[in-house]
């Protein structure tokens, strides 16, 4: 395991220019993007200048083309998206690796040292670079936002055994503990009281629409609940007067740059009755948590980005069924803390507007010391200029 505080990361050479934080995403699914924008946003709030990268921007675009293909096809046939997760992948056979070497090139020239990878799939690269500046160390951190190992990371594993032999592995959750050891948060401020919150539920399918939120709808819809529901596409949306229906802009993509040249939250829509509101992207998060937090609770699978949410606003969830072995894992976790609940067994309950309480003064109560991952790694990758 790398060392887990650098004092100075070449032994007392002055650093030229400003420290920067390299935050590698990916696109395959908002859990692994969103956060690796919440803690860039952190980093510059200590004055210390980050820059994301999503993944999918190196691969070879052909294999970039596919993946709008696996979207459509994982939000139609969940089994489909399930079985998927199971199945290792090779990603070096996709990478375009002269890009990467474009990359790794203006690494070196801007003496980058420091790197957080939310994805396995960036490992390959990273080694690449590790070995271009030897004898120079750099510090990496694996940030593991599911409480298991996603297929990205699976894959690297079979692949790759010893891949974090030179990294350290930062984990925002203890499963053994079934605690959190570390959290990101996403606005400053407290959160909305319970009691002053709407009667309404957020539902929606992850960054891929993915799952069985839409078939609760109507179950839902019953029990007097305003909906929230995040739609995959147009035609998804049947607003009436007690629902609402909310899309990422479908021309958005979470790898290509926006135009000032930066990875930025998404803009999106609101499609209320006959009306369409489309919105700018929000400079410092994503726009959902905005009506997450005025909700009741949140009716979604146990994604690394939902359970974020749902830590930041202190709204519980309604657990679907999830998505691969870390989302089960992620749904153990918040069920043993008390932040969440199962469908079915909500159900049992008549749809209690009570345990909902009950979850979200867990939520609240929360035991421990709330530490903002970005302070964890500043506490130990310590930059000095000499």
């Amino acid at each position: 395991m790398y060392s887990e505080v650098l004092e100075t990361m070449d032994g007392g050479r002055e650093f030229m220019g400003k420290r920067k934080v390299t935050i590698l995403c990916s696109g395959f699914g908002l859990g692994f993007y969103i956060p690796g924008l919440l803690a860039a946003s952190e980093f510059g709030k200590r004055d210390i200048k980050a820059e994301v990268l999503v993944f999918e921007s190196f691969l070879e675009h052909d294999k970039r083309e596919h993946i709008a293909d696996s979207r459509t096809a994982y939000h139609s046939n969940f089994a489909l998206a399930n079985i998927s997760a199971r199945m290792p992948m090779d990603i070096r056979n996709s990478i375009d690796y002269a890009q990467v070497e474009l990359l790794l090139e203006t690494w070196k020239a801007e003496e980058r040292y420091e790197f957080i990878s939310l994805s396995g799939h960036w490992i390959y690269i990273l080694d690449l670079y590790r070995e271009k500046m030897l004898p120079n160390p750099i510090h990496v951190d694996l940030l593991y936002v599911d409480s298991d190992l996603a297929p990205s990371w699976k894959s690297l594993k079979k692949f790759h055994p010893r891949y974090d032999e030179h990294y350290y592995n930062a984990c925002l959750y203890d499963t053994d503990k079934m605690a959190i050891r570390y959290e990101i948060p996403v606005l400053p401020g407290t959160t909305l009281p319970f009691e002053s919150r709407k009667r309404r539920l957020v539902v929606h399918g992850g960054g891929w629409g993915m799952g069985t939120y839409q078939s609760t709808i109507p179950e839902l819809a019953s029990h007097n609940y305003g909906l929230d529901i995040v739609a995959y596409d147009w035609k998804e949306a049947k607003p009436d007067p007690d629902h609402r229906y909310w899309m990422n802009d479908p021309e958005w993509c979470s790898w290509v740059k926006s135009a000032n040249g930066l990875h930025e939250f998404p803009p999106y829509i609101e499609i209320a009755g006959e009306d369409t509101n489309s919105y700018t992207a929000e400079a410092d998060h994503h726009w959902l948590y905005d009506i997450a937090s005025e909700a009741m609770a949140i009716v979604a699978k146990p994604g690394a980005g939902t359970l974020i949410d749902s830590l930041a606003s202190e709204t519980p969830l309604i657990l679907l069924e999830p998505f691969g072995s870390h989302e089960l894992s992620n749904l153990e976790l918040w069920e043993s803390l008390g932040f969440g609940i199962r469908y079915e067994k909500w159900r049992e309950m008549d749809f209690s507007v009570d345990i909902l309480k009950e979850m979200h003064q867990a939520i609240k109560n929360r035991p421990g010391e709330r530490t903002n991952y970005v302070d964890h790694y500043c506490s130990r990758v310590a930059l000095t200029k000499s």
